[in-house]
């Protein structure tokens, strides 16, 4: 079953699918160019049985309790992110197939600046969009080039650890929920006492980490982080929404004080392939004033005048049209 696994494998990163989905009983189905596609034969359970229990159970253990499904990193000619569930008692699982190398900025055309934006400021960053947008690609990115000229120790929890970062003149601690901490909360708060200079945080998930992140970046740490969002204002007023109503003022005044940037993105096809298309909110003092006043529906006009300063809105009008409705 191994060998089957690893040929699936190879076969789908030589052909450049991002996602494999594999359920008992059912066609193979992949994720090429952001399109579901059907494979040739059936997943067997045998197949499926081995995959369940090919790490045991007891090397990790799940943040909360009583979870059915199960997060992990594979590495096999390459590195994989595994979740596995069940879908009306069929064993299944998606498989993120990682890129061998991290790109280069240029390479996603990524603003080039934002590891200076993160080194002189700190504060909190997030990198924002739907699953499957590269978020995780575009903070090892930034995080690859702001290690590759100075010496910082960074610390990231994730779940599963994706990218192998290169530590360059400095130290990277990459530790992995279930493993090495039992939740991100407790992760960020244990990272304090660990002497580092900045922080990767694989998603925020609820108002305890959100929280926790919130005074680390206050702390004078730099911390960069993933939400599921769209857009600078939907996303502060989604930070604002996991607290209650009594804290909410206090909240924006944090977020005014710690915001160094926010990156909106999304992946769309071209003739090539796939293209980023961003937007992005710098930590300005006009911003920063009109983060605190939560005036978040002039973030879209700051996000305009701001262009000569490295701002930018994204470039294609259906993209631009659906983050301003949300940011309505």
């Amino acid at each position: 079953m191994e060998n089957r696994f690893h040929e699936l494998l190879t076969a789908c990163r030589g052909r450049g699918v991002s996602d494999i989905l594999l359920r008992e009983d059912d066609v193979l189905h992949y994720r090429l160019r952001d399109e579901i596609l059907p494979g040739t034969g059936c997943v067997g359970r045998e197949l499926m049985q081995w995959l369940f229990a090919s790490i045991s159970p007891g090397e990790r253990v799940r943040e909360g309790n009583g979870s059915l499904d199960s997060d992990l990193a594979y590495e096999y000619k390459g590195r994989y992110r595994i979740n596995r569930y069940t879908s009306e008692g069929k064993l299944c699982a998606t498989i993120r197939i990682i890129k061998d190398q991290i790109p280069t900025l240029a390479e996603l055309g990524v603003n080039p600046g934002l590891p200076d934006h993160l080194a002189s400021r700190r504060g909190l960053s997030l990198v924002v969009g739907k699953t499957g947008s590269g978020k995780s690609t575009t903070m090892a990115a930034v995080l690859s080039e702001l290690l590759r000229v100075r010496p910082w120790h960074l610390i990231t929890l994730e779940d599963p650890v994706e990218y192998r970062l290169d530590p360059g003149k400095g130290l990277v601690t990459q530790r992995e929920s279930g493993r090495d901490f039992l939740t991100f909360q407790e992760g960020i708060r244990s990272a304090l006492r660990q002497s580092p200079d900045f922080m990767m945080i694989g998603e925020i998930r609820d108002t305890a980490s959100m929280r926790a992140v919130l005074e680390a970046a206050e702390a004078g740490i730099g911390v960069i982080a993933t939400l599921h969002s769209l857009g600078a204002g939907t996303t502060l007023a989604r930070i604002l929404q996991m607290f209650p109503g009594s804290e909410r003022d206090f909240v924006r005044f944090q977020l005014g004080e710690t915001i160094n940037f926010i990156q909106s993105q999304i992946l769309r096809k071209n003739e090539n392939g796939m293209e980023l298309d961003y937007e992005l909110l710098l930590g300005t003092q006009a911003v920063r004033n009109t983060i605190s006043e939560g005036h978040f529906n002039q973030l879209e006009n700051l996000i305009f005048l701001g262009q000569r300063q490295g701002m930018r809105g994204f470039q294609t009008p259906n993209d631009r049209n659906q983050g301003a409705k949300l940011n309505r």
